[in-house]
């Protein structure tokens, strides 16, 4: 599953990053976004818009192309 298609409120632990192009995925793992790391995400725009997601309590907007590379499984809590 890719994290475009999670639903708001969805909590999810990151399985693969590596399809991100390299500068976004140095970025992300700057910001403590990497693999096994788990997320929430907050919001979706409409229109193929922007989504966010807090990791760790830090909100982080990610373009819906960017998200489509990464593969998340979801948490049961």
């Amino acid at each position: 599953m890719n994290l475009n298609e999670l639903k708001v409120g969805d909590l999810a632990k990151i399985v693969n990053v590596s399809q991100v192009q390299g500068l976004i995925q140095k970025r992300l793992s700057h910001l403590g976004i990497s693999e096994n790391a788990e997320i929430c995400v907050k919001n979706k725009q409409p229109f193929g818009g922007p989504c966010m997601i807090d990791c760790q309590g830090q909100c982080v907007s990610l373009r819906r192309n960017d998200a489509s590379c990464i593969q998340v499984e979801l948490v049961c809590k």
